[in-house]
Order: structure tokens, then C-alpha cells, then sequence
């Protein structure tokens, strides 16, 4: 074989050779990188999971916090509730209490009534009664409604009659037929009254004069 081709087949081989440890060179730093990279996706996977944990935990941890709030809010709506009955039937015993002073004065003036037939005596122990109730509704703010001579107010007068006379003015009460009371302006039960209604023929008439 000659020389110059022995050579050319040696170059040719040596380049071959060099080729391909290049190519194993380069597949090495490949399978490298993808290592490299199937750690961190593996550690990154471990961060999110325990993150997960942690996270998942923490709602837990407020559903069972939200659980006994809401358990304490009912235990403490029942206790409120409990209290202000309690304080209804306070009060209910307090109104008892002073009731009951009235009732038995009324009791012994009957019985005193019946045994002796002292009629002034009666009706001087039944004015004393009436003033104790009258004392009673006025510690209690609770006021009779003004009723005759008042203009009519729908908001706290009940109108059972209506009569047409020139001796009141129009739209006045002239009789109480039932008395109204109210507690703190608040109508209770309203005045049962008669009104004066007087015809536009009778006001045409006033307004001319």
C-alpha cells in the first residue's frame, strides 16, 4: 500500500476516533443535565408536598378553631337568652309584689264594708285605692291619654260615635267613652271616644261670620 494512503487511512481513523469520543463526551454531560435536573424537579416536588402538609393542616387546625367558636357563640346566645327570662320574670315579680299591697286593701275594705255598712268609710278606702294604682301606672311611666276637649287623633284615639253639633269645633272629642293609656309615648290602648263632625256647609258658614 503507499504511504501517502496508509496515511490518509490513519487521519481518516483518528478523526473517526476523536468523533465519536466527542459524541460519548457529550451524551455524558447530557445524562448529567438530565440528572441534575430530575433532582431538583425531584426536590421542588418534596418542597410543594410538605408545603401541602403544612398548609392542609393549618385549615384544619382553623376548621376546628371556627368549630368551637361557633360552639361557644350558641353556648353563649343560650345564656343570654336564659339571663333575659330571668330578668322578664324579675320584673314580672316585682309588678306582682306591688299589685298585691292594692289588692288587699281593696280585700279588707269589701270585708269592712260588709261587717259594718259604712258607706263613706267604703268609698274613703276605695279613693285610697285608686290613688295607689294611679301611683302605681306613674312609677311606671305609663300616662292616661288626654281624650275630651282634644282635637281627635286617629294615631291614638278609637272614634265609636260621630255627631254634628255647632257647640264644638269640628273634629273635637265630646265624650270618653273608654280611657287610652300609653307607656314612654307609646300608645298601649287607645282612648274609645265620640267626634264632632261638622258638615262644609256648617264650616262654610262659621268662615263667613
Amino acid at each position: 500500500m503507499p504511504e501517502d494512503i496508509r496515511e490518509e487511512a490513519d487521519k481518516e481513523k483518528d478523526e473517526g476516533y476523536k468523533d465519536l469520543e466527542e459524541e460519548v463526551q457529550g451524551e455524558k454531560q447530557n445524562q448529567g443535565t438530565e440528572t441534575e435536573g430530575r433532582e431538583e424537579l425531584q426536590d421542588r416536588v418534596a418542597e410543594l408536598e410538605e408545603e401541602l402538609t403544612d398548609k392542609e393542616e393549618t385549615i384544619q387546625e382553623l376548621r376546628d378553631r371556627v368549630r368551637h367558636l361557633k360552639a361557644d357563640f350558641e353556648n353563649y346566645k343560650k345564656r343570654q337568652q336564659e339571663k333575659k327570662e330571668e330578668e322578664i320574670e324579675k320584673e314580672k315579680g316585682k309588678v306582682i309584689m306591688d299589685v298585691v299591697p292594692i289588692y288587699d286593701n281593696l280585700d279588707r275594705a269589701f270585708k269592712s264594708f260588709e261587717k259594718n255598712d259604712d258607706k263613706d268609710s267604703f268609698i274613703e278606702g276605695v279613693e285610697k285605692i285608686y290613688a295607689q294604682f294611679d301611683e302605681f301606672l306613674s312609677k311606671r311611666e305609663v300616662e292616661l291619654i288626654k281624650a275630651e276637649g282634644e282635637k281627635f287623633d286617629p294615631n291614638k284615639h278609637q272614634a265609636l260615635m260621630r255627631v254634628e253639633t255647632d257647640e264644638h269645633e269640628h273634629n273635637e272629642i265630646t265624650e270618653e267613652f273608654e280611657r287610652g293609656y300609653k307607656y314612654k309615648n307609646k300608645v298601649l290602648k287607645p282612648s274609645k271616644v265620640k267626634v264632632n263632625i261638622k258638615s262644609s256647609s256648617s264650616e262654610d258658614q262659621n268662615d263667613d261670620e
